[in-house]
């Protein structure tokens, strides 16, 4: 079941990311949409991929390595999720100009859902050796 879940918020990712690009691409001759957009976007899609990929065992080769890069990918995903849930959260309290913005407290919040739910599969179901120091 957690597998299922986190390929479903996997897939998510990459439609967030990919719909993102979409709005970026189609406004940025205007200036409604910073940069910033779609360097989440490509980090939503990034995300979203690299997982599916290591649910279809496509990183196989890499072995050890592949899981190590996913759990680690995953931690900072949930740093930067938690952290930016948190600032949106907070700035929606006390808006600039009364400019309320759901669009990244959501965007941090699908980041942190996904590294959550990422690192618990993960801890039920990837092995690491222990390392004797030399």
């Amino acid at each position: 079941m957690l597998r299922i879940s986190l390929f479903v918020v996997s897939a998510a990712n990459i439609a967030a990311g990919a719909g993102l690009t979409g709005v970026y691409l189609r406004t940025r001759s205007g200036g409604g949409v910073p940069f910033v957009v779609l360097l989440i976007a490509l980090s939503l899609f990034a995300q979203g991929a690299f997982t599916v990929g290591h649910l279809r065992r496509w990183w196989a080769r890499f072995g050890e390595r592949a899981a190590q890069l996913f759990v680690a990918g995953e931690s900072a995903a949930a740093l930067v999720g938690i952290l930016g849930t948190l600032q949106g959260i907070l700035y929606n309290l006390h808006p600039i100009n009364g400019d309320q913005e759901f669009g990244p407290l959501m965007a941090a919040a699908l980041f942190a859902t996904h590294a959550v739910i990422g690192l618990t599969y993960a801890a039920r179901n990837e092995t690491f050796r222990v390392r004797e120091p030399a």
